[in-house]
């Protein structure tokens, strides 16, 4: 992490299948990240959250950052990176540990999750998040946070995501390439949740589905704890494949069209306009291409949008976590901007339905808050919650006064055992 001036700065770099975009932010006095700077560049070398073609990922990554650092006004060494995919796996274990009745302390957790940790690690599999949700403490149950208290005996429920150990090299070693240090891996998912849900969604149990170009990522939350994540292997990229086949127009095109005059819904279109939609090949100019209304254009895109949020649903009730989430379902990424999603949503899914764009971060603008940046913000407040962690450890750490807190202690401890 770079400084400027008196200040921190923090940078988030986005891997997504459609772009890769890139932001970089300054933190002040109390660690609230204050945009300075991004960039965007078509991910050519993505498909479903994964490299397959590490020279154009490269060179995205590399135009993003040079845009993202041009506007700053600053140079980067190092990023915290997002990754996706369906290679991503979200397991609940638990963990134990036997404590001497003494007062639990940051070590003890970390301690219980390195249990939990060490039940889960495979030679194939890397472990990326792990989160402890509700701890048991001897016989008293669904405790939040156990620091401070005492016991005997500290349980914990863990929820561990890990991602195939290639796809994380892969990203690790391209990012290496464009001369930057990863300083921290964030799944896509929960990056996307730390920037569109307010506290009282997360505690009351939401579905937060960040319907990205390649994937649709999917975070569940339950009385405030990442209880759940889960990728779908269909996103925006699909809907314009079929627009481009269904009327023979290049990509390009039928992204446009579909940004454009594109319906998720056929029933939520009001005027029925015709629109010119020239075949591949053709001079734009031409103006023989096909003619098409409004609702022609919806009924290609609505089946599509059906699928894929048939597909959220199903991994909504597979995770077990249906009832505890109640009808919260919030959307966001660029696909949930396309007109009648979140009413098709709502219909598919029978939730009430909200889209969500970043929040948090100071200096974003219309364009910088939209929902396609989601992620990339996320990985901002991560890493200003992390930078602010450090901070607090350092103080705790060069205490001057640790040591008489610390000979109190003791004698306390003493004077109770002579009692």
């Amino acid at each position: 992490m770079v400084t400027r001036g008196k200040n921190q700065i923090v940078a988030g770099l986005d891997i997504g299948s459609a772009k890769v975009t890139c932001f970089i932010a300054e933190l002040d006095e109390f660690y609230n990240p204050n945009v300075i700077g991004y960039g965007q560049h078509a991910a050519t070398g993505m498909k479903k959250g994964m490299i397959v073609d590490m020279d154009r990922t490269e060179t995205a990554m590399r135009e993003a950052v040079r845009q993202a650092e041009d506007m700053a006004g600053v140079e980067i060494g190092g990023v915290i990176v997002s990754v996706g995919g369906i290679h991503l796996r979200s397991q609940t274990t638990d963990g134990l540990v036997v404590l001497n009745n003494h007062e639990i302390a940051d070590s003890d957790i970390f301690k219980v999750i390195d249990v939990a940790r060490a039940r889960q690690i495979e030679g194939d599999r890397q472990i990326i998040h792990a989160q402890a949700t509700k701890y048991v403490l001897d016989d008293q149950t669904d405790i939040r946070d156990p620091r401070g208290m005492m016991g005997s005996r500290l349980e914990a429920d863990v929820h561990i995501i890990s991602a195939a150990s290639a796809a994380i090299r892969n990203v690790m070693r391209c990012v290496e390439r464009c001369n930057l240090e990863v300083q921290d891996i964030v799944v896509q998912g929960y990056s996307s949740a730390m920037s569109c849900l307010v506290a009282d969604e997360r505690e009351l149990g939401v579905a937060l589905v960040d319907m990205g170009g390649g994937t649709c990522d999917i975070a569940i939350y339950v009385e405030g704890a990442l209880v759940h994540t889960a990728v779908v292997p269909v996103g925006g990229q699909h809907i314009t494949a079929d627009i481009a086949r269904g009327l023979s127009t290049p990509l390009a095109t039928a992204e446009r069209i579909k940004t454009l005059h594109g319906c998720a819904l056929s029933t939520a279109i009001g005027e029925d306009e015709e629109i010119e939609i020239p075949h591949v090949g053709e001079d734009r100019h031409d103006h023989d291409g096909l003619h098409i209304t409004k609702s022609q254009l919806a009924g290609i895109i609505q089946p599509r949008a059906e699928e894929m949020l048939e597909m959220i649903r199903d991994q909504i009730e597979q995770s077990g976590f249906e009832n505890a989430i109640g009808r919260r379902v919030v959307l966001t990424g660029g696909c949930s901007q396309l007109s009648g999603m979140a009413k098709l949503a709502e219909v598919v899914m029978d939730k009430s339905v909200r889209v969500a764009r970043p929040t948090g971060v100071q200096g974003l603008t219309d364009l910088s808050g939209a929902p396609q940046f989601a992620t990339a913000i996320g990985l901002l407040l991560y890493g200003a919650k992390q930078a602010a962690q450090q901070s607090r450890n350092a103080k705790r750490r060069f205490n001057p006064f640790g040591w008489i807190t610390n000979m109190f202690s003791a004698l306390g401890r003493t004077l109770k055992f002579v009692n």
